[in-house]
């Protein structure tokens, strides 16, 4: 049956499921809402009590337990007891595992739940991975063919053991419950802010509320979502609400659980997700509002975002489903949470408020060098962070390598002085972008710190412009022969040439002349190693470059 307790204050009228998450143990889902935890006291294996989980959305949501303390190497046996009556939905459990930089070290393949009118017990047995230091126990809970508007399933008795040790998990049995409370809020509109709680609503006033930080903010009115009861929406706000740094503080009177929630009201520019952002950076951790156009997305759990053009505009949103609601062009109203993975700065936990309109267009690209991004750059290094997440484009990058283990293109755009990394992370891999080593391109995409150096990502094949011998005879009058050329070759350009060099693939300097304005010359390669090189001249106006091949 549902515990409930009434919550009683001199103005408070808000009466609910009070025990509504167990303890040490953490629900990550695309929205709260997506699933109800409660304790049952009807069906269960062990203690007093189970928990029973409601899944009401086609939403997955992931229900973890707080780490524990593994030691790599050690035989371990997983247990978890599920009633799962219900052919709408369905559980995966498994065991996973983070190494000492807090990475993912994935473990053994999940075990399913199967419909059936009585506990199972899921059980399963191997070792710790080698580098794991720590350990959880996941539950994944996603809908069946059959789903419609909720599904149900029992879980009890989990248990991770060491080597026949003790249970590493800390409320295995779900004995304990965190009281009601509000779990999250955030500002929606000039007057108004919505507050998430851990439990279903049945009343609200909106007296009990008060919101302060930069000023004191009272609300005229409080309504329950129609279709969610875990959500209230404020209005009628004192005052309307305007973005500064000040983090605000929304309270509510006679709650026995969390009665408090920080969030930034008024809506936030991106550049202050920025870690070096001139004017300031949001706090890790507390809800802000956003709004921009979508201007890259991986389809699958990064998508990237920016509400103009130029530097520090641009952020990455991390999250396993937010990509699922938005398209490349979307112009969105969401709120999300400032993070850190690894230096990289994102957003986290979005919630897509309003979708405003389809298909824009990104903002203008911003061109930037090579060296801006290049690999020897430390993490916060101000010419290439401020670039993070944002959309830019770097001209007359020669490829100089391709590490196909780790799926990234070297180049360089200033004769092999610096080198840069094309990336991987919008398109998985490169399957969509093929560069050549040796020639010259004109790349487009967004900027990521990660393992150490930045990167210029490509959404797909429409951003990588092969520019290799453009400036041929034909538009700039830049005639190079023989090519393939064995000794001797013959350079004609229309514009005054000051000077010419030949580079090879790794981006080094071999040979550099320099001219007086002529306009016709040869050069002997006679001594250099066959191979393909790239020939780049300079003249009055710009500079031209040629793939070269000598024999």
């Amino acid at each position: 049956m549902k515990l409930k307790q009434l919550l009683l204050g001199l103005s408070m009228v808000v009466t609910m499921g009070a025990l509504a998450q167990p303890a040490y143990w953490f629900i990550d889902t695309p929205d709260p809402g997506d699933i109800t935890m409660m304790p049952n006291t009807e069906n269960f294996t062990e203690g007093v009590q189970s928990c029973e989980m409601i899944l009401h959305t086609t939403n997955v949501p992931y229900f973890k337990s707080d780490n524990f303390d593994v030691d790599a190497g050690a035989s371990y046996t997983f247990y978890l007891d599920v009633l799962d009556n219900d052919t709408r939905g369905r559980l995966k459990v498994y065991a996973d595992f983070y190494d000492a930089d807090g990475n993912d070290i994935y473990g053994e393949a999940p075990v399913y739940s199967e419909d059936n009118a009585e506990w199972q017990s899921i059980t399963w047995s191997a070792v710790v991975p080698d580098g794991a230091v720590a350990g959880y126990v996941w539950i994944k809970f996603y809908d069946q063919d059959d789903f419609t508007d909720e599904a149900i399933i029992f879980v009890d008795n989990a248990s991770f053991v060491e080597d026949g040790g003790e249970n590493l998990v800390i409320n295995g049995g779900y004995e304990e419950w965190t009281l009601f409370g509000i779990e999250n809020a955030y500002f929606v509109g000039e007057t108004a802010v919505d507050v998430r709680y851990n439990g279903v609503v049945e009343t609200v006033d909106p007296a009990d509320f008060t919101l302060s930080g930069t000023s004191v903010i009272t609300f005229a009115n409080a309504q329950i979502d129609a279709g969610d009861a875990t959500l209230v929406h404020l209005t009628g706000a004192s005052e309307a609400m305007v973005f500064d740094l000040t983090v605000d503080e929304l309270t509510q009177t006679g709650l026995e659980g969390v009665a408090t929630a920080s969030l930034y009201a008024g809506t936030a520019p991106i550049a202050y997700t920025n870690a070096i952002y001139p004017d300031g950076s949001l706090q890790n951790g507390i809800s802000a509002t956003f709004t921009g156009i979508i201007s890259a997305h991986d389809a699958y759990n990064d998508v990237w975002i920016h509400d103009a053009a130029g530097e520090y505009n641009g952020v990455m949103i991390f999250s396993y489903s937010f990509q699922e609601e938005v398209a490349l062009g979307d112009e969105i109203i969401f709120t999300a949470q400032r993070d850190e993975y690894y230096n990289l700065s994102e957003l986290v936990s979005p919630i897509l408020l309003q979708t405003i309109s389809t298909g824009n267009s990104p903002y203008d690209t911003s061109e930037i060098m090579g060296a801006d991004i290049n690999i020897t750059l430390a993490a916060n290094t101000e010419s290439a962070e401020k670039w993070e997440g944002q959309l830019v484009v770097i001209n007359n990058a020669v490829v100089t390598e391709y590490n196909e283990e780790e799926f990234y293109y070297l180049c360089t755009d200033d004769e092999g002085a610096t080198q840069f990394k094309v990336g991987d992370n919008v398109d998985y891999q490169l399957a969509n972008v093929v560069l050549t080593v040796g020639d010259v391109y004109r790349i487009t995409g967004v900027v990521d710190y990660s393992y150490d150096f930045y990167r210029i990502n490509p959404r797909n094949a429409d951003d990588v412009e092969n520019t290799t011998g453009i400036h041929n005879l034909q538009e700039k009058s830049f005639s190079v022969y023989p090519n393939p050329v064995r000794d001797v070759l013959n350079i004609s350009v229309n514009d005054a040439m000051q000077s010419l060099s030949i580079i090879n693939m790794n981006g080094s300097l071999i040979k550099e002349i320099a001219l007086n304005g002529s306009h016709n010359t040869t050069i002997s390669v006679a001594g250099l190693e066959a191979g393909v090189y790239l020939l780049r001249v300079k003249t009055s106006n710009e500079t031209l470059t040629q793939r070269l091949v000598i024999r």
